[in-house]
């Protein structure tokens, strides 16, 4: 995760971009244009597949972040990859503040939706066809409840008599998409039409609820509706027992996405249900680890099982390229992270020696907020 291009810094969080996100963002908008075999602009499938997504998933992950600071916690970073975006936040151990800081992202899109949706009803059209999320997302339809007609993009047809809600022709729908026969001339025939920014706003509410529905309904750990369902769980049970939980059910989510993308021949899902499968094998892994104890023993079968016979030594194998790789990997990120402890002491004196020069009050937002995040951090030591 440490390959990505830094965009911008806001709001003191800085947003990078992983570069497999080009690798696969690209070719996969080039597919879509491939298969739409010119009936959609390509101009239209980039916006909404690469445009509009990444806003989408860039306004979730501030809302992981804004949460996170609402709870006493801080957020410094935001990470753009294929499969969406990873909010670097911290927050209070507990689970009130975990399930505020899942949901935040959720929220975000939810909030989205109703703007758009208010928006509609402000326009005369009703948000309903906006939140199917099973709709075509070019094929855009709305009902206005004022004249009682169906409005649509260009890529879809609507007739009527002129001056009234009457149809003047018969739609049909075929694989190559919507036909409308019309009896006679079609002059005698209005077409009813959407304007371009009620057709964004209906893409941008739909994608939006797609994302919220997603992030919520499948409760595969870490995705946000797992993270959700160990909060509820941990408010209930212990911490451990709760994630023991939430792993066994991701696993189970994970095959349900892989029979899912074998029968859609959907290649990113296949590849969201194996990062869901990693990361509950790496937690279970580590929980595992930290049951055994500090000595290596595992007290969960008592303290009887430092009398037993020790095994023979196993003779330990080398380990391979990637394994060695990975530890150095491991061993260069907890030196950047003292370093960043380092730098973060110094700061905290220079901040310290402020205070006592010219007082409090002198300190900006973001050097009050480090010197809270510094505190906490001593505090749980």
């Amino acid at each position: 995760m440490s390959w990505a291009v830094p965009l911008y810094r806001a709001f003191g969080i800085l947003v990078k971009v992983h570069f497999t996100f080009f690798l696969i963002t690209i070719p996969m908008f080039l597919r879509l244009v491939y298969l739409a075999d010119g009936a959609v602009w390509w101009f239209d499938i980039f916006m909404l597949c690469v445009g509009l997504v990444f806003m989408l998933v860039l306004l979730h992950e501030y809302g992981h972040c804004i949460a996170a600071r609402r709870v006493g916690g801080d957020a410094s970073e935001i990470l753009l990859w294929p499969l969406g975006g990873l909010a670097s936040v911290e927050n209070p151990h507990t689970p009130k503040a975990n399930f505020i800081v899942a949901a935040g992202g959720p929220a975000v899109n939810l909030v989205v939706c109703i703007a758009c949706a208010v928006a509609f009803l402000a326009a005369g059209f009703s948000p309903l066809q906006a939140l199917n999320p099973f709709s075509h997302p070019y094929q855009t339809t709305a009902y206005n409840y004022q004249d009682g007609r169906y409005y649509s993009s260009n890529y879809d047809y609507y007739y009527y008599k002129p001056g009234t809600s009457e149809p003047a022709g018969t739609r049909t729908t075929s694989d190559k998409g919507v036909v409308v026969t019309l009896p006679g001339s079609a002059e005698q025939a209005e077409r009813a039409i959407l304007p371009a920014w009620l057709i964004w706003a209906w893409r941008t509410c739909w994608l939006s609820w797609w994302l919220f529905l997603f992030n919520v309904l499948i409760p595969a750990y870490p995705m946000d509706g797992g993270r959700m369902l160990h909060a509820i769980l941990w408010h209930r049970i212990d911490y451990r027992s709760a994630t023991v939980t939430c792993c066994y059910v991701g696993y189970g989510a994970a095959a349900v996405l892989v029979g899912i993308a074998i029968l859609t021949s959907q290649t990113a899902l296949a590849c969201l249900a194996l990062f869901i499968a990693w990361n509950c094998y790496r937690t279970l892994t580590q929980e595992t680890e930290s049951e055994r104890g500090a000595f290596g023993y595992d007290f969960s079968q008592g303290y009887t099982s430092l009398e037993r016979d020790d095994p023979p030594p196993v003779r330990r194998k080398r380990k391979n390229f990637v394994r060695r790789w990975l530890d150095a990997r491991k061993a260069k990120k907890r030196q950047q992270e003292q370093e960043q402890v380092t730098r973060d002491d110094q700061r905290m004196d220079d901040l310290l020696d402020k205070i006592a020069k010219s007082g409090k009050n002198s300190l900006t937002d973001e050097e009050r907020r480090f010197m809270e995040r510094v505190s906490a951090r001593y505090r749980n030591k």
